[in-house]
């Protein structure tokens, strides 16, 4: 069983720089922990911390907007860790491997997709 975000992905310094984009676009104004703030938050969570920010639409707008900037990231090429692909295709050759991610079910499909990683099984939280 392999996490995405971290462990197979590179997500966090894409996320900030994505994140910090959307807020100051959107009239918000990025705090200098607001980051580390957001580190561990469900995607429920992020999206209302950033209207607190100032944010200037609904936490479902916010939510879905980052998302789809993320995936727009991710299409263009995914930020893997080192050894991420050669590992799982290791242990997927030893049998079944799985995924389990607090990221929406978007990026993790669209992480698959692009890298062509090969998951059994895969489940998000959102």
């Amino acid at each position: 069983m392999f996490d995405l975000d971290g462990v197979l992905v590179d997500s966090e310094p894409v996320w900030e720089e994505v994140r910090r984009a959307f807020v100051a676009e959107h009239g918000g104004a990025w705090q200098p922990d607001t980051q580390s703030r957001l580190m561990g938050m469900s995607t429920q969570e992020w999206a209302d911390y950033l209207n607190s920010l100032g944010v200037r639409l609904p936490p479902d707008e916010i939510a879905q907007g980052v998302v789809d900037q993320m995936a727009a990231r991710y299409e263009r090429g995914v930020p893997l860790l080192p050894g991420a692909v050669e590992a799982v295709g290791r242990m997927a050759a030893a049998g079944p491997v799985g995924l389990a991610s607090s990221s929406p079910r978007r990026l993790i499909d669209v992480v698959i997709a692009t890298t062509g990683m090969d998951f059994a099984a895969t489940v998000s939280t959102e």
